[in-house]
């Protein structure tokens, strides 16, 4: 499912301090429904090392690059937003295993994608927050320990998981007068108590 907070997901998991320390090589790659293997080499080899020159290297190039790159490293990949099982039988060729402790994190809204990357796998299902949890996540972001105000409810909730985490540190940042003008990002309808 689209807009559920995978991707944030899986950047926490990315950034996170005891990640960064423990993988010596880190890569993301955003795959989509439609992708071109050579993309999709260029943009990982371009997150392991943004100094790199990749434009005229042929596939084969890129390939023996990326193989070199992650060769007996400890290394994680994201593969965000994958969208078929094709799409990952091409992609791990790319992947050296050398049981060093590497990982892939895929991220996909199709379950049989994620169960057929690694049939005895962990496949994490997110679900969607309930009202109340969305309402305690987007008055922690944005109000930041203030009182929410009790004449703002929104009803429409589902989607605050996202939001919250990406613009909500924007919002938190700015007055209060200014988070007031937030009830006209949200789009939410406003009921005055």
């Amino acid at each position: 499912m689209g807009g559920i907070g995978k991707t944030t997901l899986a950047n926490k998991v990315f950034t996170d301090p005891f990640v960064v320390y423990h993988f010596h090589v880190r890569g993301w790659v955003t795959v989509s429904q439609t992708y071109d293997k050579r993309d999709l080499l260029i943009q990982v080899l371009s997150s392991i090392d943004d100094q790199l020159k990749l434009e005229k290297e042929t596939d084969s190039q890129l390939h023996k690059m990326l193989h070199r790159s992650l060769y007996c490293q400890r290394y994680l990949i994201v593969i965000d937003d994958i969208w078929s099982k094709e799409a990952w039988d091409k992609l791990k060729l790319f992947f050296p295993d050398h049981n060093s402790g590497s990982r892939i994190l895929l991220t996909s809204r199709l379950t049989e994608v994620a169960a057929h990357a690694k049939s005895h796998g962990l496949v994490h299902h997110l679900k969607h927050l309930t009202e109340e949890e969305s309402w305690e996540l987007l008055c922690g972001k944005v109000f930041q320990g203030d009182e929410c105000p009790e004449w703002l409810i929104c009803k429409k909730l589902s989607w605050i998981a996202a939001f919250s985490d990406s613009d909500g540190r924007r919002f938190s940042k700015r007055t209060k007068e200014q988070r007031s003008v937030a009830k006209n990002f949200l789009q939410c309808p406003i009921v005055h108590s």
